[in-house]
């Protein structure tokens, strides 16, 4: 006759399976959902962030500096050119919408600065805007860079026909100028070119009359 096993009747037995029916586990011990004892099944951990693997959501990219803040900064010196593209700046770096905020604030400001002391040099200088000023300057640079090249390649001729050029534009200068000053400083130059070109001239009477020509026709002499 056998004898019955040790570990009690039934399909149960206590290596970590439920013991007898209706017994409660063991501590340590699993059962079935429901058993006296035994909790509910774990609940899945949810994602973090709401993404599947848990991870943040990537950062935006940084915001471009500005190029034309940067170039409004590098042109404030400019009258009204750095004032346009300084302002042109602010719109594009307002709301975060660009770096460079800074650089277009600063850019404003120092063109302000520069264009309103460019308006006060202009004021107060009006003989630079004489039209006998632009005519009579603007005549005596280019045809003196056109003499020295024909000078330079020994044409006489050519020489002679750009001092004649040149006398041509003084003059006209001179009967557009609306200032006497203006108009005595161009045909002093005139007549200086004229003596030159006759073999009488006096280079230093020359440079003394075009300096004061330079001083009453450019803006902060």
């Amino acid at each position: 006759m056998s004898t019955p096993s040790s570990r009690g009747p039934g399909p149960y037995v206590s290596d970590g399976t439920p013991g007898r029916p209706g017994q409660a586990p063991l501590p340590g011990q699993l059962g079935y959902p429901g058993q006296a004892g035994v909790g509910p099944a774990p609940e899945p951990v949810p994602a973090a962030h709401g993404y599947g693997y848990g991870y943040p959501p990537a950062p935006p990219p940084p915001a471009k500096t500005s190029t034309v803040a940067i170039v409004a900064l590098c042109l404030f010196w400019v009258p009204l050119v750095g004032l346009v593209l300084a302002v042109i700046g602010m719109v594009k770096t307002a709301r975060g919408k660009a770096r460079g905020r800074g650089l277009a604030i600063t850019a404003l400001v120092l063109s302000i600065l520069v264009t309103a002391a460019a308006g006060v040099a202009i004021g107060s200088k009006t003989s630079a805007l004489d039209p006998g000023c632009t005519h009579g300057k603007r005549a005596v640079l280019e045809q003196g860079k056109q003499i020295e090249a024909d000078s330079n390649k020994g044409d006489k001729a050519a020489v002679n026909t750009d001092f004649q050029t040149l006398l041509n534009q003084l003059a006209k200068a001179a009967t557009e100028a609306d200032r006497d000053d203006v108009r005595a400083a161009v045909q002093a130059v005139h007549d200086d070119y004229a003596a030159i070109l006759s073999g009488n001239g006096d280079s230093a009477k020359l440079t003394t009359d075009l300096q004061q020509m330079d001083h009453l026709c450019t803006i902060g002499k």
